[in-house]
């Protein structure tokens, strides 16, 4: 047996190498053992360290791009069914965030979205909440709403939070794609206002 420290590590280290798989299955299986210890440990960790998590993953993702995607094909390839569902139940959970989303998109396309705009993390979680207010209303009153862009965006509006309005449905659809020139300027001053005031 060894006896100094430096002994004890080597053989420690040779017993690994030499019992690879065997030490793998062991914990895999303690593992399968634990899963809600190791889901409530790992939980406890990423709350307490998002941010460093975060730029840990991110750092393995551009190191390991094309890694990443392979393996994430695989996954979705190998299942769908729970893919689906997992998308599914998430579009149901946070209708509102898929909107916003989806608003944001078209209106990046149309690059209507304010510059000093669209890495703002308030901003962003403004939009949520209008359609988040949309998805309340048509509930609670039975009638379907909208959220709509007082200042179209065909019409050159900016996707903004204060150009939106919710409105009924029917409401929205009758509309004709354009605004008034004074409503217009009042948007116009009020973005600039409220870029004046972010930059104080």
């Amino acid at each position: 047996m060894p006896q100094t420290n430096k002994d004890i590590k080597a053989y420690h280290k040779a017993y690994r190498e030499a019992n690879k798989e065997k030490i793998a299955a062991y914990h895999k299986a303690y593992r399968e053992a634990n899963k809600d210890k190791f889901s409530v440990r790992n939980k406890a960790y990423y709350e307490a360290n998002k941010e460093k998590v975060a730029v840990r993953y991110k750092a393995y993702y551009e190191a390991n791009k094309e890694k990443v995607a392979a393996s994430q094909k695989a996954y979705r390839e190998a299942n769908k069914e729970k893919v689906a569902a997992s998308q599914k139940a998430y579009c149901e959970a946070n209708k509102e965030k898929k909107s916003s989303r989806g608003a944001r998109y078209r209106a990046l396309k149309h690059k209507q979205i304010p510059i000093h705009l669209r890495d703002c993390s308030h901003e962003k979680q403004r939009l949520v909440q209008i359609y988040k207010l949309r998805n309340i209303l048509s509930e609670a009153t039975g009638v379907q709403h909208h959220v709509d862009h007082m200042w179209p965006l065909s019409d050159g509006g900016p996707h903004w939070s204060g150009n939106l309005q919710v409105i009924p449905a029917k409401d929205n659809l009758s509309k004709n794609a354009s605004v008034c020139e004074a409503t217009k300027s009042i948007l116009i001053k009020s973005l600039y206002t409220f870029e004046s005031e972010r930059s104080i």
